[in-house]
Formats: structure tokens, sequence, C-alpha cells
């Protein structure tokens, strides 16, 4: 108790040396309309309905509790030096940059950014095979069975059966898909070879494998009617990173900064 007493006490004397006899300090504190409304729409979207008089009048009491509490922290300068702080000002900041640097693109901005950009709107290569792989990399074992499945000697389901714990087949499967799976050199082997027949062996980690190819769909530059939505957002988030990087150079320009020499040593 005595620990508490005395803490309490250094709190107010700390606030007693900052503060000190400044009678021009805010102490009115006025809750309007608009920040009632405020408060009644975020309790109506919370618990989709309006709040009873009660309530709103708690919502009220939680308001003035808070700005006292803001103000007498600020007071006493709580919010000097504190990462937590810093960070969410900052942030704030970053959204008020981002708000100031929110435009709508016309067509021919989003013709023009589709048209410079392309590779980060390309639709990938998609593909659909059935294969059967030989785990243990048996090179000759393929090529029989490889003969055997070209003139029909043996079953497909048969051959297929063998596949073990990799799929037996891709359905119009994506590249990223297909390399997620089988490995880079295998998707970029596999997108060479024709359509039809069963050929390989193709090589991958997990050994050897026999593919037939059903369907190759390449991938191609949609049209901006196709993907306006996705090349807006695109665009916007660039037009953005690019006013905020400028603002903020503006910005950093107003103040002369100092770095004072330091040494960097390993611990």
């Amino acid at each position: 108790m005595l620990h508490f007493l005395l803490a309490g006490a250094a709190v107010f004397l700390l606030y007693d040396l900052v503060s000190g006899t400044d009678t021009g300090a805010d102490t009115e504190i006025i809750v309007t309309q608009g920040q009632i409304e405020h408060m009644a729409t975020l309790f109506r979207k919370t618990r989709q309905r309006l709040p009873t008089r009660d309530e709103l009048s708690g919502l009220i009491d939680n308001y003035i509790v808070e700005e006292v509490m803001y103000r007498e922290a600020k007071k006493i300068q709580l919010d000097q030096d504190d990462t937590i702080v810093r960070r969410r000002m900052r942030q704030k900041m970053e959204f008020l940059l981002d708000d100031l640097s929110t435009t709508e693109p016309s067509d021919e901005d989003l013709q023009e950014f589709l048209d410079n950009n392309p590779l980060r709107f390309l639709r990938e290569d998609r593909i659909s095979f059935e294969q059967v792989y030989f785990p243990e990399g048996n090179r000759e074992q393929a090529k029989i069975l490889l003969g055997q499945l070209q003139n029909g000697e043996i079953a497909v389901t048969e051959a297929v059966a063998s596949s073990g714990l990799l799929p037996e087949s891709f359905d119009n499967a994506s590249a990223t898909q297909i390399r997620a799976v089988l490995g880079e050199e295998f998707t970029g082997e596999l997108l060479k070879r024709e359509v039809g027949p069963w050929q390989g062996p193709i090589e991958s980690p997990f050994g050897l494998h026999l593919v037939r190819i059903e369907q190759i769909t390449r991938g191609e530059l949609p049209a901006l009617n196709d993907i306006r939505v996705v090349v807006r957002r695109e665009w916007q988030s660039d037009a953005r990173n690019a006013t905020r990087t400028l603002l903020i150079d503006q910005l950093r320009a107003q103040y002369r900064v100092q770095i004072e020499e330091f040494e960097v040593s390993d611990p």
C-alpha cells in the first residue's frame, strides 16, 4: 500500500511540475451532435440496431472519460518518446497522405498502364495432362512403358495406377500450380511438349514422368474491359505510392537532418 501511495504521489508531483500554473489550459469538453451520431452509427453496425437512451448515455460517458484521460496524459507528456504512439501517429499521417493522393484514372490512363506493365496482368499458361512416374528414376523401364502406351499394348488406367502419391492427372492447372508440385524444370519442359501422344520421360525431383497432354491454353494479355477492376486497383496503388513518396520527400526537405557518427559492433 505504501508503494502505491508513493507512486501516486510521484505522478501528481510530476503533473504539477509539467502543468505548472497554466490557467489557460483547455478544460472544456464539448460533445457535438455529429459525435453522438457517429457513436450511434458505430453501435448500430456492431449490434445491428440503434442504441437505447441508456446505452447512448453510456457511450457518451465513455467518450468523456476517454477525452479526459487523453488530455491529462498529454499534460504529463505520456505521449512523449512512446514507440507505439509514434508508430500510430505515423500511420495516421500515411493514411492522410493516401487520401490526398487518391485519384480516379481515365480509360486512357488504365490502357497505358496495362500496355506498360503486361507481365503484371498476363494470364498464365494452363495445362491438362495425365502422368505416370517412376520414383527410382529407371529410364529403361520408363521407355519400355512409353512404347506400350504409345502402341496401345497396355491400358492407360493400368499404367496411371502406378503414379503413387502424386496426382494421376492435372486438369486445367496453372503453370504456378504445376511448378509448386513438380518443380521449375519439369514445368518448363512440359510446356514445350505437344498435345496428344504419350511422351517422355521428363525428369522432376520425384523421378521420371511419362505424360500425355490433353490441352494447353497459352497465357495471354486480357483486354482492359475484362480486367478493368484489377488494372484500376494496381494503377491506384502505384499512384498512391508515388505520390506518398513525393510528399514525404517534400516534408523531409523542410528539416535539417544531422546523423551523428556511429559504429556498429558485433554482439
